[in-house]
């Protein structure tokens, strides 16, 4: 059956949340949420991919033993354990709610902060006071972090109600009235329903994909990490997570910065993504990063002063990225960006009337599957936005109005373009540097209290929206999702609390026994605090104003020339040409391969062969940090 018609077929969907499934998110939490949290604190992030760690060394695990026991695991209970265990997975991997409590107390004596004068400045709501009995003592169980931890709950649940809110009406725009094709879904339903359903074929493309992504990636990302650990020296067969060929190209294209990924991970999702979308992906990243830079370095304009007075040959890409991005590009991202969400908003704006409209006339079964009735979906956004702004003004009561556009205003911008561009092309996108640019003109250079306060400035709506249409194709009750997350949210809560106090009573951090802390956590000091002090005067509103302008006539162009993809154009601009170019290499290889083999087969296999290249990374991480943790307890001191 197709997934079109699976979808329409489904009325009522089948409950996901169960007793297996939820047994199974525990288990994932609880045992493999430590591999997580020590990779993020021995080699940083992985680009999100460390996320497939606990969904399939789980799914595998609990879909194999069901086999053995006869109890198997249903489509619709792998669809919660698989998303669950990624989300949380994710919030995790990038330091999660008490781990951003040590990255805060480390900023009141980090080197940076000390050294530009901002440090003593640090509000007590943000961190302890130096030398506070639970700091130095290493433990989250004083009272010390009573008020840090209230405000930053407070911060995070009135974020959820917005984005929980937000997503029943971007649900009922994107996946009911206008119907997008959500074209990266068919991967995560491929993934849960290979390994629930384990037909032969299927079966055969997804384990031959897994072998193959295993030793692939085992030698990208854990022969370094091994042999650093037990030889004392980093062995690099494969560099991740690209190959720079910036040194080489820029004897052609001085400025320039250019390169290949790694992953294959990177290549094969353009075999989903819209060619269309890939080529203006492509096209938009060498428009900025190769030929922008380029013509930046060599056309005398003031605008372009600061990157002409900086570049030098021989630098690396990533260091060229960040000075470029803050020389030249922030501010045409940021205007283009709001432009773009504008019209998105105009061109959405007869569905969003409707969806308003279907939503205050639901039939009992929708209701009871689906969605919540209107009045609750008010009350969450409102509720959110209300408690965020009061919490951001109670503690910075004269920028009342930066917190109520950050609280009330952006939200659905953010959110209605992260739909649209994860439900055209599988991309996700939203407006740059608003924390940014919403503090620069209002506040004094040196002052960190606001750059500090809670604001809202990202949406989650759009993903949100993405895994309800994956539920509607494997004919999963939409509530359910909700619901799980409402379960695991405060376990995932609990398991922060639990792993990072363990990580921390056995070292310091940052210190030596987590090498990554001693790398990054200086670098993001830094960079924070250039912009309170203003040492990067990055945003100018002409152009902001004008690009703004720019983005959203432009993107009606679309309208009348079907190729153009100016979600897929704008998302290249700011992507650095590794992932831009590694998609359009996949699509190519995907519109190959689709000649070859036959349309029809091609869409049956790929999502299935993309699966298992993910499951492969998967085990191919869980195996490398297991080791890597067994082998720093083995040889490394405390610090």
């Amino acid at each position: 059956m197709s997934l079109e018609g699976k979808d329409s077929k489904s009325k009522a969907g089948i409950p996901g949340l169960t007793a297996v499934s939820v047994m199974a998110v525990l288990f994932g939490l609880f045992t493999l949420s430590p591999a997580i949290i020590y990779l993020y604190l021995a080699v940083g992030s992985l680009g999100g991919t460390e996320r497939f760690i606990p969904v399939f060394v789980t799914l595998l695990l609990f879909t194999e033993v069901g086999r053995i026991v006869r109890r198997y695991v249903t489509t619709q209970e792998a669809y919660i354990i698989y998303f669950m265990l990624e989300i949380f997975a994710l919030w995790l991997a990038s330091g999660g709610l008490f781990g951003g409590f040590i990255i805060n107390y480390y900023y009141r004596n980090a080197p940076y902060t000390v050294m530009y004068g901002i440090a003593d400045k640090l509000p007590y709501w943000f961190a302890p006071p130096l030398n506070s009995p639970g700091p130095l003592n290493r433990t989250f169980i004083s009272p010390d972090w009573s008020i840090p931890i209230l405000v930053a709950l407070i911060s995070m649940f009135s974020g959820l109600l917005i984005d929980f809110g937000l997503s029943f009406i971007t649900t009922m725009v994107y996946i009911d009235i206008e119907n997008l094709p959500f074209p990266v879904a068919p991967i995560d339903v491929q993934a849960i329903s290979t390994l629930t359903e384990r037909t032969p074929e299927k079966i055969m493309y997804f384990s031959f994909a897994a072998i193959i992504s295993l030793i692939y990636e085992f030698l990208v990302y854990g022969v370094p990490n091994l042999t650093e650990v037990f030889l004392g020296t980093r062995i690099v067969f494969i560099p991740y997570p690209w190959v720079d060929l910036t040194s080489i190209v820029e004897r052609f294209l001085p400025g320039a910065v250019f390169g290949l990924s790694t992953d294959i991970a990177a290549y094969v999702v353009g075999w989903l993504i819209p060619f269309n979308v890939c080529v203006w992906l492509f096209i938009g990243s060498l428009s900025v990063w190769v030929f922008g830079n380029f013509l930046a370095l060599n056309i005398k304009l003031p605008y372009f002063e600061l990157w002409q007075k900086e570049w030098m040959p021989g630098v690396n890409m990533q260091w060229w990225y960040q000075r470029a991005t803050y020389d030249l590009w922030a501010s045409p991202l940021v205007g283009l960006t709001i432009g773009l969400s504008l019209a998105v908003f105009v061109k959405s704006s007869r569905s969003i009337v409707n969806a308003f409209k279907s939503l205050s006339r639901l039939p009992k079964e929708k209701l009871r599957t689906s969605y919540l009735p209107l009045p609750w979906i008010i009350l969450m956004m409102l509720t959110g936005s209300l408690a965020g702004f009061a919490l951001a003004t109670t503690l910075v009561p004269n920028l009342w109005f930066v917190w109520l556009i950050s609280w009330v205003i952006l939200p659905p911008l953010q959110g209605f373009l992260g739909a649209r561009a994860v439900g055209e092309t599988g991309l996700t996108l939203q407006i740059p540097y608003v924390q940014q640019a919403l503090l620069i003109p209002f506040t004094a250079p040196g002052d960190p209290v606001p750059w500090v306060t809670p604001m809202n400035a990202s949406s989650s709506a759009g993903i949100i929206t993405h895994r309800i249409k994956v539920a509607k194709l494997l004919n999963v009750n939409p509530l359910d999702y909700y619901k799980a997350y409402v379960i695991f949210f405060p376990l995932a809560i609990i398991v922060s609390f639990i792993f990072w106090s363990i990580f921390w009573s056995m070292a310091p951090i940052p210190s030596s026994f987590y090498p990554w802390t001693t790398i990054q956590w200086p670098v993001s000091s830094l960079y924070f605090s250039l912009w309170v002090v203003r040492a990067e005067q990055i945003f100018k509103v002409d152009l902001i104003l004008g690009t703004s302008v720019i983005a959203f006539f432009a993107s009606f162009l679309s309208n009348y020339f079907t190729f153009f993809s100016p979600i897929g154009l704008l998302s290249g601009m700011g992507s650095l040409p590794p992932p831009a170019t590694s998609l359009f290499i996949g699509a190519l290889l995907g519109k190959y391969l689709e000649k070859r083999i036959g349309k029809e087969r091609w869409e049956v296999i790929r999502s299935v062969l993309i699966a298992g290249i993910f499951a492969g990374l998967a085990l191919a991480l869980a195996i490398a940090m297991g080791l890597t943790i067994l082998g720093k307890v083995i040889t490394s001191k405390p610090f």
